[in-house]
């Protein structure tokens, strides 16, 4: 009995062992492949717009081979997904991608409190042919130019007439992401859209 406590103690040991270096390998992993550029990839199933360019018999072997539901498959982003797992082979590069391929302009105005078309305008000004490339500027800790300050400025004051308080952010990333999460336009697109699928009790 001795030796089968001891036993278990070991293998549950080496369990929370095995589980925490398959965590911190995922993590290094991802942040790995966050450093890839995916939008300047040369895909073979992909044209420079991102417009999906295979036969059905390619597709249908990457259904299969990666374990998709065909009847689940039913916009762009799904089928992007195949198309990913069939160029990339790996479901973290995959979903990272996606992410990136499907950033539209609607999320940049949800970060700089525009409205959608106003932020497309500001993103073609900027020369920033892809919107995802827009939430990299905003959201990169070196670069620091005069419309960068401009734009954090003017957001600054609009919170804190919103909130009636002081605020104060170390990087951009902080600063982006509380913009997005007090987005008042995304709180009732958020609302709109979980009301539509009678959905209660949701989070923001």
């Amino acid at each position: 009995m001795l030796f089968f406590t001891i036993a278990s103690i070991f293998s549950q040991k080496e369990i929370k062992l095995d589980k925490k270096n398959y965590l911190k390998n995922s993590k290094n992993k991802i942040d790995s492949l966050k450093k890839i550029d995916f939008l300047n990839k040369d895909y073979k199933y992909l044209n420079k717009d991102f417009i999906i360019i295979v036969d059905s018999a390619t597709f249908n072997k990457g259904l299969r081979e990666h374990k998709f539901y065909k009847e689940k498959i039913t916009t762009y982003r799904d089928s992007l997904g195949v198309i990913l797992m069939l160029e990339l082979k790996d479901w973290h590069a995959s979903r990272i991608a996606e992410n990136r391929i499907t950033f539209d302009w609607e999320k940049i105005s949800y970060y700089i409190w525009e409205s959608e078309e106003k932020s497309k305008e500001i993103g073609k000004t900027l020369f920033f042919s892809h919107p995802y490339r827009f939430f990299e500027y905003i959201t990169n800790e070196s670069i620091n130019d005069y419309f960068k300050k401009e734009l954090i400025q003017s957001l600054t004051k609009r919170i804190k007439k919103k909130l009636k308080k002081e605020i104060e952010f170390k990087t951009y990333k902080q600063f982006f992401t509380f913009t997005f999460e007090e987005s008042q336009q995304r709180r009732l697109d958020m609302d709109a859209y979980f009301e539509k699928r009678k959905i209660k009790n949701h989070k923001h």
